[in-house]
């Protein structure tokens, strides 16, 4: 449960980027605590936004190291170079990494969870306004 409900906001997002926006994924890269351990926070994630997840050997550097990449990005890359480009070719070009993909099971179990996941934000808007 607390796995999933650290993704859950990260969901809500992700569906308005994917379904509301036209955002199109391929795969994630993972990054941070939630990887230290291998293969749970990437089956998790993979199951959360129905894509592959790749995990590098430096999973578990986190996100000030990735806000360093995209600062150094925005610092090196070359006229007309889009972000993907930079990452594969400058940043994990030579790095091993392993990618799961979403198990359908997964998926259906955290479209579940995220149906209970949004009812329940109506009782945590009441629980903050009564606190007023």
């Amino acid at each position: 449960v607390h796995l999933f409900t650290a993704l859950g906001a990260m969901k809500l997002g992700m569906d308005i980027l994917l379904k509301e926006e036209g955002v199109k994924l391929d795969k994630i890269l993972g990054h941070g605590g939630l990887f230290k351990t291998k293969g749970v926070g990437q089956i998790i994630m993979a199951g959360a936004l129905n894509v592959p997840v790749t995990v590098m050997e430096t999973a578990g550097e986190g996100g000030a190291w990735g806000i360093a990449l995209l600062a150094s990005y925005m610092m090196n890359k070359q006229d007309g170079e889009i972000l993907d480009e930079y990452l594969n070719e400058k940043i994990f070009g030579d790095e091993a990494g392993e990618t799961i993909s979403p198990n359908p099971k997964d998926v259906d179990g955290f479209a579940q969870f995220m149906e209970r996941y949004t009812k329940g934000l109506a009782i945590e808007r009441a629980a903050v306004d009564n606190l007023k």
